[in-house]
């Protein structure tokens, strides 16, 4: 009987997610939306009409969007070295495909693995819709598993997007090249449509995508279905798409522009919004992560060799870790490898001879040698160590029975991910992985009452690439994706565990230790994963991110919730190094990628802070002061609507509406003709004349030298001459000049050649009459995203201007933009102004135990000691404000316990202010001893509210004050350097006679 399925569930406020979409649209701001799909006329493309996001002549302006690209920087924090640049790709389209050159901009959003990316460019699809009215987007994947998990991603936030969009219809057409039709759907339907495929499928004129095909109308080839659309790219993990074939390939496709979705860009143009790893961690979006490293003293007699890394520019190098001769002993070295190096000469090893270098493949990341043997950078050359992998095993093992007993109680299913080094080491009847799991469950479940009557078999699940052997069976294998055959093997294995994705996070199904070897390099992730085991021997610091990325995500509970808090998310790499070498080593490719790295993994059992329960167990002082706190408490909100409505009248005055236009730029097709002739030749150089001229009857001459070397495109900056590269130039009685195309110029003879352009522009920002546009009703979603009602926000409106009312009419999605959030803010400010507390009948539902447990992890979060008075040993310090307080109290007699709040205690407040987590709870007594004083302090930087940074933080702590009056408990802002920190902010409702 199957499991029922567990669903996920989304939150559409994460600030960051909504902050990277505002990134995109605001791109476009100033471009009325279009409320009629333009469609290419039917003799242009066979017996169908082509929905267009843009009409085939026009252009986005450029100058306009560099312009909103600096605002959007500007915003977001980036600092460009180039600020007036604006990266656009342009140049020729795959050959065979046409002879056409294509240009278009693309814009770069960086997001930390783990921080819902996927999501992120699909609701961003549905807010280009709403706002523009833009319908075509294509979403291109490098590989089958990321292609899945897109599809995975579409289908379990459906309905979670149609309760945001009002049932706003997008569908999701999977590219398919057996099966074409589908492209005549996608391109001339009048919704919105989403085609996704992979890179594989089109980078190569011998793709189905550009054959004839009885299965489309008329005579266009399939890829011009999509070509008429002008689709918006969507590029999942571009660094895979860097190639020159690649970039041609998607040039093809005559997109509009394109959005670069990734962790680890290589390039970055247009960079429009960039959350790091660092900043990810600091906002507890990710998991901590903490490494357990399992080394023994190697076996020197044993063959060993894995490949660390290839160097990513300049001259190319491989380094390698294997074992070598230093003198009559050998150890363990990094050895780097050039191009017909042979390894034998640098060990002195004997079971390296034959192993010459024939090959290093920076793209796919291998090393290949003369004798046929090649070594990737997932896999190792070299004997399985049983020592380790037992060693490793048994940590995995235990800590998964024991952080699953311990989060049971909060509903969360705890899973274990293993990367073994050799499918067969699972699958053989012998299988030493499979053999010492069975081991290890065994030995551990006694302990854990929710294990102890499973067989290991029941716990367990593989997910290899099956291909198929000799007879026409399938057999598990070791793949890494590199024909066709082991590609579609590895999808298959993909599918099958996307499938269970959510049926894994339920307690109905009792797997919960996944055995992988290389279809979950990328592409799937769960956000149950607490330990992943690498039992592959791989050295490789590449592979180091895309291992934890597996498990990075914040946990979900049974009724498919995050839920957040670092004593909950911890990810734990149960690594075959030593702690400080994968650390070393994770840091260094966080570095490589140009990336602010995130703290460095911790050690299990460090950062583990210890309650003390003198001070917490039948404390009447810490009974009192929970007594105050948990007292149930309600508000209410006494709104004045005439000051409200005047306030917002009087800030939507002091805005800036966008212009009501369309920014276009208007094309015509040009053929350019070029003629390069060899004026001389002298010592060394050539004087080369290039006249051009095109179907504009625009004539431009050249005259110049070169040198060998000397790339023309580069040089006069215009990629219609790629590929004429001096090659040789040879003067006396013959001189010629020779491009590294085979081009050949002598004297008195020329060479012509012509190219088209199909995208000379010229730039048109044109204003749209008034009335043009139906408008939507603003009043209902105003009402809907600030909370006011329908008659409140009528009230705002007729308070406007009538010439700032117009604008309404001619651009109503640039209106609502400006209206809706200067609003927002102002209710803001108001409700926490007027919110009013008191006291309700009975208690929270606080769990102190469940609060303040008698351990609590600080994984990857810096720490400080506390002294006797400090509820816990250890104290997570987020900021030097903090460390200076806490240096502060611990200097001070008069305190009793002091704590900080855990991240559940939550001052609960309305929905436009968002719930309040304090800093510190202090106890402390007066100066002569007779007063107890019960104190919640807040650590900034400053005291004064309207100089911090954000206006939320403002309104909160407004709201705080008013709230811990209410329950009779001194509220006020510090820094860490106030001195009379203890003394009252009003009266003394917080103090007691000690003595009663």
């Amino acid at each position: 009987m199957s499991s029922p399925t567990l669903q996920l569930r989304f939150d559409p406020d994460q600030d960051y997610q909504i902050e990277a979409i505002r990134a995109v649209t605001d791109l476009f701001d100033g471009y009325a939306r279009r409320d009629t799909s333009f469609r290419l006329r039917s003799e242009d493309i066979g017996r169908e009409d082509v929905v267009a996001n843009i009409p085939p002549d026009q252009a986005l302006n450029e100058g306009w969007l560099r312009d909103n690209l600096a605002a959007m920087q500007r915003r977001n924090g980036i600092a460009i070295e180039r600020p007036s640049n604006f990266d656009v790709d342009e140049g020729s389209v795959l050959d065979g495909a046409g002879s056409e050159t294509w240009r278009y901009p693309s814009f770069t959003i960086e997001m930390e693995t783990g921080t819902g990316k996927t999501y992120v460019y699909l609701r961003t699809i549905y807010e280009l819709r709403r706002l523009y009215g833009f319908g075509k987007f294509v979403i291109v994947v490098p590989s089958i598993a990321i292609y899945e998990g897109v599809v995975k991603t579409f289908d379990i936030t459906r309905a979670h997007f149609a309760s945001l969009y009002a049932n706003e219809r997008i569908n999701l057409i999977r590219y398919d090249g057996s099966q074409l039709s589908r492209l005549r759907s996608f391109a001339t339907s009048t919704s919105a449509d989403v085609l996704v495929i992979t890179l594989d499928a089109f980078n190569k004129v011998s793709n189905n995508l550009y054959k004839p095909t009885e299965k489309l109308p008329g005579e266009r080839l399939p890829f011009q279905f999509i070509q008429g659309t002008r689709p918006i790219l969507i590029l999942d993990e571009p660094q895979n798409m860097e190639s020159q074939i690649a970039r041609r390939a998607l040039r093809t496709l005559h997109p509009l522009f394109a959005l670069r979705y990734s962790a680890t860009h290589r390039t970055s143009p247009n960079l429009v919004y960039r959350l790091t790893p660092f900043e990810a961690y600091r906002r507890g979006l990710v998991k901590r992560i903490q490494v357990v490293g399992i080394t023994q003293r190697e076996d020197l007699n044993t063959a060993f060799l894995a490949l660390r890394s290839i160097t990513k520019t300049g001259p190319i190098r491989a380094t390698v870790r294997t074992r070598a001769l230093d003198g009559a002993r050998s150890r363990e070295v990094d050895v780097t490898l050039r191009q017909n190096e042979d390894l034998f000469a640098r060990t002195k090893r004997e079971e390296h001879r034959g192993y010459v270098v024939r090959d290093i493949h920076r793209g796919d990341e291998y090393v290949e040698f003369e004798n046929g043997i090649r070594l990737d950078a997932s896999a190792a050359l070299g004997p399985s160590r049983p020592a380790i992998f037992k060693a490793q095993i048994n940590e995995t093992v235990r800590q998964h029975m024991e952080w699953q007993e311990e989060l049971k109680g909060r509903g969360i299913k705890v899973l274990s991910l293993f990367f073994v080094d050799r499918v067969a080491n699972y699958t053989a009847p012998d299988g030493i992985v499979r053999t010492l799991f069975d081991e290890a469950f065994r030995k551990h479940r006694v302990a854990y009452q929710d294990f102890r009557h499973i067989e290991p078999e029941q716990v367990r699940e593989a997910y290899f690439a099956k291909t198929k052997v000799k007879g026409g069976e399938e057999a598990e294998s070791d793949t890494e994706g590199r024909n066709a055959v082991e590609r579609e093997a590895e999808r298959r294995a993909f599918e099958l565990i996307m499938k269970k994705k959510e049926q894994l996070l339920s307690f109905d199904e009792p797997i919960s230790f996944i055995f992988a070897h290389s279809a979950l390099k990328e592409g799937w992730d769960n956000p149950n994963v607490f330990q992943i085991c690498t039992l592959n021997q791989t050295t490789s610091e590449t592979k180091k991110r895309q291992e934890i990325g597996r498990g990075l995500r914040l946990c979900v509970d049974q009724r498919g919730e995050r839920v957040p808090g670092d004593e909950v998310n911890v990810l734990t790499v149960i690594a075959n190094e030593s702690y400080q070498s994968y650390v070393s080593r994770l840091q260094n490719e966080y570095v490589e990628d140009g990336e602010a790295a995130p703290p460095a993994p911790t050690e299990p059992r460090k950062n583990i802070a210890t309650r003390n329960d003198a001070l917490f167990v039948g404390n009447a002082d810490f009974d009192r002061f929970w007594d105050r706190l948990r007292r149930r408490i309600r508000y209410r909100i006494d709104l004045d609507s005439d000051a409200l409505v005047a306030d917002c009248v009087a800030r939507l005055a002091r805005q800036a509406f966008p212009d009501p236009r369309v920014i276009v730029q208007r094309g015509a097709f040009i053929v350019h003709k070029y003629k390069l002739t060899l004026r001389s030749t002298s010592r060394g150089r050539a004087r080369i004349a290039i006249d051009i001229t095109n179907t504009r009857d625009e004539t431009t001459r050249v005259q110049r030298e070169f040198s060998p070397g000397d790339d023309l495109a580069d040089i006069l900056n215009d990629q219609r001459l790629r590929h004429f590269v001096i090659a040789e130039v040879h003067g006396g009685p013959r001189p010629k000049t020779i491009f590294e195309n085979a081009v050949e110029l002598t004297p008195g003879q020329f060479y012509e050649f012509e190219t088209s352009d199909g995208q000379r522009v010229s730039e048109a920002a044109v204003q749209l009459p008034e009335g043009r546009y139906a408008v939507f009703n603003l009043a209902d979603r105003a009402a809907r995203e600030t909370g006011l009602t329908r008659s409140s926000i009528n009230s705002v409106f007729n308070g406007l201007p009538a010439s700032t009312k117009r604008r309404l009419i001619s651009n109503p999605e640039g209106f609502a933009g400006v209206f809706i959030p200067v609003v927002r803010d102002a209710v803001a400010d108001h409700v926490a102004r007027s919110l009013e507390f008191e006291i309700d009948d009975g208690e929270q539902l606080f769990d102190l135990e469940e609060l303040f447990p008698p351990t609590r992890r600080y994984p990857q979060k810096e720490t400080i000691a506390a002294n006797e008075y400090g509820l816990y040993d250890l104290i997570q310090k987020d900021s030097a404000v903090e460390e200076t307080f806490v240096r502060r109290l611990k200097a001070d007699p008069q305190v009793v316990v002091y704590f900080k709040f855990p991240p559940a205690f939550k001052v609960r407040l309305p929905r436009i202010i968002g719930n309040y987590n304090p800093d510190w709870g202090i106890i402390r007594r007066s100066d002569n001893g007779r007063l107890i004083f019960h104190l919640v302090r807040e650590t900034k930087g400053t005291v004064d509210l309207d100089a911090l940074q954000f206006p939320h933080e403002r309104r909160k702590i407004i709201s705080a004050a008013k709230y811990f009056g209410a329950v009779g408990v001194d509220y006020r802002t510090i820094t860490g350097n106030t001195a009379d920190w203890w003394m009252p902010s009003s009266g003394l409702a917080s103090q007691e006679v000690v003595d009663g």
